[in-house]
Formats: structure tokens, sequence, C-alpha cells
């Protein structure tokens, strides 16, 4: 079986949103946060919203797709744009908006090409 290149990127941007949550957690960034619990609870909720949409996308459910928009444009995209911002103007990627630069952006490379494969595959 051919590999989907749309399914392979999506695996690609959950699991750079994986190495996101632990470089953020390394960095301090759930100090930004009222704890490290509720940053736990918030990015397992965002890293499973991914999961359910790819599984759905797979499924060729259409509400897969309007998920996967969310997730790759919010998720993906978004974050990559929060922390590179963040980092520019604290100068900081510990305990600040900053932290999470580092992989941060590739999940918004990659959350951009998911986008637009996406779009296309609607």
């Amino acid at each position: 079986m051919p590999l989907n290149p749309l399914f392979f990127f999506y695996l690609l941007m959950i699991w750079f949103q994986t190495l996101h949550v632990f470089e953020e957690i390394a960095c301090g960034a759930y100090k930004v946060g009222p704890s490290l619990k509720i940053y736990l609870i918030v990015a397992s909720v965002l890293v499973t919203f991914n999961f359910v949409s790819f599984a759905m996308i797979a499924l060729e459910w259409q509400a897969g797709y309007i998920m996967g928009l969310i997730a790759s444009g919010l998720l993906g995209v978004g974050n990559g744009i929060i922390h590179l911002v963040g980092y520019l103007k604290t100068k900081s990627c510990h305990e600040t908006i900053g932290a999470g630069v580092f992989t941060g952006i590739p999940l918004g490379v990659i959350g951009a090409i998911v986008f637009y494969k996406l779009i296309l595959a609607m």
C-alpha cells in the first residue's frame, strides 16, 4: 500500500506536537500558566484532538477534515507563530512564551503543509 502524503505529514505533525509538549515542559513554559497539572491536561486534550481527527480523516469522515484544518491551522501554524514571536519578544526560551520555539517552528511549517493538503483533499 503506498503511503498517503497527507497521512505522512499528519503523523509527522502529531510527532512534532508531542515533542513540543516535552520541550515546553523542559523549558518551563507551564510556569506561564496556572500549574503543571493544568498544562498537562490541556496538552493531552490537544494531542488527543489531533489523533481523533487523524482517525476520522483515515475513515474519510468529513468532520475529520474540518477538525484537521483546526488542528493544523491553530495547533500547528498558530503554535509556530506564537512561539517565534514570543521568542523574538522575550529573547528567552525558558519560562516564557518563547519556550517551545525549537519544535514550534517545524510544527508550524508542517502544520501549514497539512493545512494545504487537507484543503486539496476536501
